[in-house]
């Protein structure tokens, strides 16, 4: 007879990307080693290990689209490409000794709680762990999301997905039809129009542009930042405060955005002549009410003389190409979807069951997600999540991330301190949060603006993003404050250190 043996580890960490590296690089820094990071991928780097498509770069000002607590001053571009994020990721797990925790390859397929023993039972490559604590830092960009075309089974040449990239397929000369016009379209779409033979762009609706400010980091300024680290500091400071003065237009007063679609329709203008093609690629909803982007070659890349838009809805796809609802047939030799991922279906969610046995798919039934702080959910003891619902602030999300980890630390301190199995945050405290994120963005530009985004669930509500400037959320989350929570005690409860706390069942 065999015995299984199970792991126990105080936290459990599923995801190796920015938010499962910065959850144990801050464990590491408060001395705390007892913890392991799931990641289902080969390699470490969360979506910038998954996205290798042409072209893949992050919006996002490097200085700031990086850890504070792990600065680089040897960024080679203002906006990072992805083969340089991934390597500084890695950079961080070796720097900080993290390549012991990581279970590369392990796949989390359940966690359940058990109430009885208070721990997460983890199963994972066949495998049965347990932690007294489990951070679900798998993100909001890691399923890919492929609509339901009929037919698309049909289809002869290679389908992919722009985070699934079938670097094997050659589309030099190759008839491509994209689908999509998001975010990472806009970027690889100039990299594969020049190759292909034809390109036809699907497109639904279109996107707001604006020229992108990307250039090198010349090696002066990079030697000053290594040997002035409060140089790159007061940088990273700087873009914080441009990305902060977007809130005001974004949240509170729409119109203050005019002048930034002002600026849109000028750089369309100037870069796309024909005005039957600058009709179908000038947006009709509000500017910010769906993720805008920055690039100086996707118009370009459009109005080349082998690319074709197409705005009629897709009818089905054949055997060689995609019919329109128009009756219009393309011939194609390759698809690739650029539809972004799922938000609210994740697969992942459905793994994930707490205290009653319901999964977070269960609770989020209908894609009508919600957490306390985006952090937490009844239901869910000791369950912390990073980027959850309405944690998003408009900047960039390391900055986030590492305001949740202030949370989670101080909470899981807390509990270690004062002897506590298990903290729950109650209804009452998450139905308070959401009544006041509801009222708060209700004039946001992602609320009224006129489009539909994947910021809003099936119902219209925005699960997104948190009302305010970042700073609000970054003050809201130093401190875990339990008298929200239900707190069940390893034995009797020590002497109160002048926090209200809550007795569990």
């Amino acid at each position: 007879m065999t015995q299984t043996t199970t792991t126990h580890v105080n936290t459990a960490i599923i995801g190796a990307g920015f938010g499962g590296i910065g959850a144990a690089i801050r464990l590491k820094s408060a001395n705390d080693d007892d913890f392991l990071v799931f990641e289902r991928a080969p390699e470490v780097g969360g979506t910038w290990q998954a996205n290798t498509y042409p072209g893949a770069q992050c919006d996002i000002p490097s200085v700031l689209y990086s850890f504070s607590f792990a600065p680089n001053p040897d960024w080679s571009r203002l906006y990072p490409l992805q083969q340089e994020l991934k390597s500084y990721m890695q950079r961080c797990v070796s720097d900080n000794g993290i390549g012991r925790h990581l279970l590369l390859g392990h796949e989390v397929t359940g966690a359940d709680w058990d109430d009885l023993a208070q721990v997460w039972r983890i199963q994972a490559n066949r495998r049965e762990f347990t932690s007294s604590v489990l951070i679900l830092a798998t993100g909001p960009f890691s399923e890919p999301s492929i609509p339901d075309v009929p037919g698309l089974d049909e289809f002869d040449g290679p389908v992919f997905h722009s985070a699934q990239w079938r670097h094997d397929v050659d589309l030099r000369g190759k008839a491509v039809g994209v689908i999509g016009t998001g975010a990472s379209a806009v970027q690889f779409i100039p990299q594969i129009q020049p190759v292909a033979s034809e390109l036809t762009v699907f497109q639904r609706t279109p996107t707001w542009i604006l020229p992108h400010p990307d250039r090198p980091i010349g090696p002066g300024l990079r030697r000053s930042f290594a040997a002035v680290p409060s140089l790159q500091r007061a940088a990273r400071a700087l873009v914080s405060l441009v990305q902060e003065a977007m809130v005001p237009g974004l949240v509170y007063w729409p119109k203050l955005l005019n002048p930034m679609a002002a600026v849109g329709r000028w750089h369309l203008k100037r870069q796309v002549h024909d005005r039957v093609l600058r009709e179908k690629l000038t947006p009709t909803y509000a500017f910010g009410c769906k993720r805008p982007t920055f690039s100086n070659r996707y118009f370009p890349a459009l109005t080349a003389p082998n690319t074709t838009v197409e705005t009629a809805g897709i009818r089905r796809v054949t055997a060689d190409g995609i019919e329109t609802a128009d009756g219009a047939h393309r011939r194609l030799d390759a698809i690739v979807f650029g539809t972004g991922f799922k938000l609210t279906q994740n697969e992942g969610f459905g793994r994930i069951r707490g205290r009653d046995g319901r999964s977070l798919a269960d609770v989020w039934a209908g894609g009508e997600m919600s957490a306390h702080l985006g952090t937490v959910v009844p239901g869910f003891p000791n369950l912390f999540m990073i980027l959850g619902p309405n944690s998003v602030v408009y900047t960039s999300q390391i900055v986030t991330i590492e305001a949740q980890l202030d949370f989670i630390l101080d909470a899981i301190a807390q509990m270690r301190r004062r002897g506590i199995r298990s903290i729950e945050v109650t209804a009452e405290a998450m139905r308070e949060f959401v009544r006041t994120v509801d009222h708060r963005l209700a004039g946001s530009v992602w609320n009224s603006g006129g489009c539909s985004s994947y910021y809003l669930s099936p119902s219209g509500r925005n699960f997104t993003f948190w009302p305010g400037f970042v700073f609000t959320f970054q003050r809201r989350m130093r401190h875990a404050d339990l008298g929200e929570f239900e707190v069940r005690y390893a034995a009797a409860p020590p002497v109160s250190d002048g926090a209200e706390l809550v007795m569990g069942r």
